[in-house]
């Protein structure tokens, strides 16, 4: 699997093409707000996506998604490994999400339920947090 930082339309709009097909938030998604990685094949297939934004000494986890074809292979498992180092080597010191589908599966990453009301102030301000994940997805954080 290989990683690259979308910095081109071009490539947005094929990540936002998986996120729609996974019914995943992807109308907030815009270059420059989120840092937004694409990962493919060694042919150059889009396999997967995933998301960081930024909020002072936190980063919020968006829009981890796997290709249908390549499902059970761990696939979400090294995206999301490889968000966290991304995370941590900006000096983060946790990392949040909102998930309504996936919830066990991060908790199995290591992440930990927390009440919506514990993130940090101006994470909260966040279109994920304000109108793409409604009142009742499970937000979670992974602490370094």
């Amino acid at each position: 699997m290989i990683s690259r930082v979308i910095d081109n339309q071009e490539a947005l709009d094929d990540v936002l093409a998986l996120l729609k097909k996974n019914k995943l938030p992807f109308q907030d998604i815009t270059l420059g707000v989120t840092l937004m990685v694409r990962y493919h094949d060694a042919s150059g297939k889009l396999i997967g996506s995933g998301g960081l934004e930024f909020y002072g000494d936190y980063a919020l986890l968006r829009s981890v998604a796997v290709d249908e074809s390549q499902r059970g292979k761990s696939m979400g498992k090294q995206i999301t490994a490889d968000l966290l180092s991304r995370a941590k080597s900006k000096s983060n010191k946790a990392v949040y999400l909102l998930t309504e589908t996936a919830h066990d599966f991060f908790l199995k990453l290591g992440f930990n339920d927390i009440s919506r009301n514990d993130a940090p102030e101006e994470m909260k301000l966040s279109s994920e947090f304000t109108t793409a994940c409604p009142a009742s997805a499970s937000c979670m954080v992974y602490p370094f």
